[in-house]
C-alpha cells in the first residue's frame, strides 16, 4: 500500500498554508498498522485535539469579549463552540463501528494512556471555569440577577442570548462526553477497568456534570416562579 504514504509533493500554495506533509507524517504507517481500523481511530483522535484547540481559543476570545462588552461577539463564539462540539459527538460513530476485537489490537499501542489524558481536554475544563467567572463578573456589572434575564427577556436581550450560548455549550460538552461513554461500552464494556485501573463506568457519571449549574438551576425557579403567578388552581405543573 505504498500510495497511502505519498499524497502530492507539498509545493502547491493550499500544501503549504496547511502543511499537508507534514499532516500525512503524523499517522502510523500502513506497515505499522496493528490493523485497517488503526488509521480511522488514530485520525479521529488527532481531529479532536485540533477542534478542542479551536474550542479553547473560542472560549478565551468570549472571555475577553465579554470583559470588553462585546456581548454579541461572545455570543457567536460560544454558539459555534457549542456546534463544534456536536460535531465531534457526531464524529463518534466512526469509531464506534470498531469491533471490540479489533479495538483491542490498537488499544495494546496506548500503553496505559487514556483520553482523559488529552492536553485540549484537560484544558478546555480549565477555560470554562474562566467563563463562567466573566459571565458572572459582566451580570454584577450591569446590576441584573439570571431570574430577571428570564423574568425580563426584552430588557436585557443580549445577556439573554449570551446566557443561552454558555447553556448550549454546556449541554453539548455533557452530550459529547456521554456519546464518548456509550462508544467506550459498545467496544470495551462499562463493568472493566481502564488501562489506568479507573471503571469505565466513571465516564456515565461525568457526563451528566454541568460546568453552568447555576444557568440550569433558574429554569426550575423560573417555571416554579410562574407557576405561582398564572398556573390555574389544581393546573399540572408542566
Amino acid at each position: 500500500m505504498a500510495e497511502m504514504t505519498s499524497f502530492g509533493d507539498g509545493t502547491s500554495d493550499y500544501e503549504k498554508y496547511i502543511h499537508t506533509q507534514e499532516l500525512y507524517k503524523l499517522q502510523k504507517t500502513p506497515d505499522q498498522w496493528v490493523n485497517e481500523e488503526e488509521l480511522l481511530f488514530q485520525v479521529v483522535h488527532q481531529a479532536m485535539e485540533l477542534w478542542l484547540k479551536v474550542c479553547i481559543q473560542h472560549l478565551e476570545q468570549s472571555i475577553a469579549w465579554m470583559g470588553e462588552g462585546k456581548l454579541h461577539e461572545a455570543t457567536r463564539f460560544l454558539r459555534r463552540t457549542a456546534k463544534v462540539l456536536t460535531f465531534l459527538a457526531d464524529s463518534l460513530e466512526f469509531p464506534r463501528s470498531i469491533s471490540p476485537w479489533d479495538y483491542h489490537k490498537i488499544r495494546m499501542g496506548l500503553g496505559k494512556g487514556s483520553g482523559q489524558e488529552s492536553p485540549t481536554y484537560k484544558r478546555i475544563h480549565k477555560v470554562v471555569p474562566r467563563v463562567l467567572t466573566a459571565f458572572n463578573e459582566l451580570i454584577a456589572s450591569r446590576k441584573v440577577t439570571l431570574d430577571q434575564l428570564h423574568a425580563e427577556r426584552e430588557q436585557h436581550q443580549e445577556l439573554y442570548d449570551l446566557m443561552w450560548a454558555m447553556a448550549e455549550f454546556d449541554q453539548e460538552l455533557m452530550h459529547w462526553k456521554y456519546r464518548h461513554f456509550h462508544v467506550v461500552k459498545r467496544i470495551i464494556g462499562d463493568a472493566v477497568m481502564s488501562l489506568k485501573g479507573i471503571p469505565a463506568s466513571s465516564l456515565q457519571s461525568t457526563a451528566h456534570e454541568a460546568q453552568f449549574p447555576d444557568i440550569w438551576a433558574v429554569i426550575n425557579r423560573t417555571t416554579n416562579s410562574y407557576n405561582a403567578k398564572f398556573r390555574p388552581e389544581g393546573a399540572s405543573g408542566y
